[in-house]
This record gives C-alpha cells, sequence and structure tokens, in this order.
C-alpha cells in the first residue's frame, strides 16, 4: 500500500489554501493572547466529550542535521503538512525536510 492510500497530505495545488488555514489558527491564537477568552465568538458548543487521539501522517527514518537527533539515528517527525516529492522536501508541523532514499520505492505517491 502507497503513502497516499493511507493518508492525506496537501499536495502542491492546495499549499495556498493550507496557508491560509494556518495562518488563520496562528492569527486565533494571537487574538486570545491578546484579549482574553471573553474576546472569543463562537456559536459551537461540544457536549460529553472526551480527550481522544487520532493518527496523524508523520514519517520516520534516520536524521541528518536535526538539532536534537543525533546524525545517523532514527527519529519521527511532526506531523507532516506538505510533500513535494518532485522537490524532495516535506513541511512538518516543526521544520522542513529534505528527503533523501525511502526504504520502498514511491512511498509518498
Amino acid at each position: 500500500m502507497k503513502f497516499n492510500d493511507l493518508v492525506s497530505v496537501a499536495p502542491e495545488t492546495e499549499l495556498p489554501e493550507l496557508v491560509a488555514r494556518l495562518r488563520d489558527l496562528a492569527t486565533a491564537l494571537e487574538d486570545f493572547v491578546r484579549f482574553g477568552p471573553a474576546a472569543i465568538e463562537t456559536g459551537v458548543t461540544i457536549s460529553d466529550w472526551v480527550a481522544a487521539k487520532r493518527a496523524v501522517p508523520i514519517l520516520v527514518g534516520k536524521m541528518n542535521g536535526h538539532p536534537n537527533i543525533k546524525d545517523g539515528k532514527v527519529g519521527a517527525t511532526t506531523e507532516l503538512f506538505y510533500v513535494d516529492q518532485g522537490a524532495g522536501l516535506v513541511r512538518t508541523f516543526n521544520r522542513w525536510y529534505r528527503l533523501g532514499p525511502s526504504l520502498t520505492a514511491g512511498a509518498l505517491q
């Protein structure tokens, strides 16, 4: 099974929409810091809720040049937001990664 059969990450054509959504998130959090909870307007309520986790797409592999993982050691990225296999780049929540060889040919197709 190929990577994109399992998860959906933003293809190149959706990058502007992803940028806008992440910018909206950052603005909302900045507004919360600046104006406090009383300034939040929403008509949405969630009841009978519990905290849960869900799987998100990540990459696992040998790292080189990572600020916290020694070169050659295996590490895991944070959530993938953008993949451009042709350019050999992925963007996770924390940083850009340049793609080296994958364990399986065509893994991100």
